[in-house]
């Protein structure tokens, strides 16, 4: 999987989620594949599909960087900025 680590942080995310899949498919014990497709969704705007890999990384692996990433990502979506809705 290193060989195409460099292509699945580029914004080829087409070809990287293609790539992520296999893997997966083939080694779906492998928690850094699955915090890597979360990554991509979350810069997809896929916020469900990321959040069900993070915690799919964190189920394998309590350890991972999914844990931060899903803390991130709920912040995010919880977050409202009031001042826009009450001009």
């Amino acid at each position: 999987m290193t060989q195409k680590i460099t292509k699945i942080n580029t914004l080829d995310y087409q070809n990287s989620l293609m790539f992520l899949n296999e893997h997966i498919a083939k080694n779906p014990t492998d928690d850094n594949a699955y915090y890597l497709r979360g990554n991509i969704y979350r810069k997809m705007n896929m916020f469900g599909d990321a959040l069900n890999d993070y915690h799919k990384a964190l189920e394998l692996n309590p350890q991972s960087q999914a844990a931060i990433a899903i803390e991130i990502l709920n912040e995010i979506l919880a977050f409202r900025n009031t001042d826009l809705l009450n001009p």
